[in-house]
């Protein structure tokens, strides 16, 4: 939803991910830079935040915090697309 600029220090997204589907696998390398936190909210069905190995369900309405510096990915387990903003912010650290 956010344009990459430079010195830009968040990003918002909107995603909407089928059944059965996956934002990526366990063995993916983080994506973001060191000290980055992500944000994400479910805005319906449900998801599994799988974070460095572990899991945790989100259902709609549910939102929840992490340092997106760790591997991670989201995965869609319901009969239904699942639909969710993400907000990530550079860390507090500089690089």
């Amino acid at each position: 939803m956010t344009s990459s600029q430079p010195g830009q220090r968040a990003e918002l997204s909107r995603h909407t991910l089928a059944s059965g589907g996956a934002t990526g696998a366990a063995d993916d390398p983080p994506m973001h830079e060191p000290g980055s936190r992500e944000t994400a909210l479910v805005e319906s069905g449900s998801l599994v935040l799988v974070c460095d190995t572990e899991r945790h369900l989100l259902k709609e309405g549910d939102c929840v915090t992490f340092d997106a510096d760790l591997p991670h990915h989201f995965e869609n387990p319901g009969k239904v697309d699942a639909e969710f903003l993400a907000v990530v912010s550079a860390g507090l650290r500089r690089s």
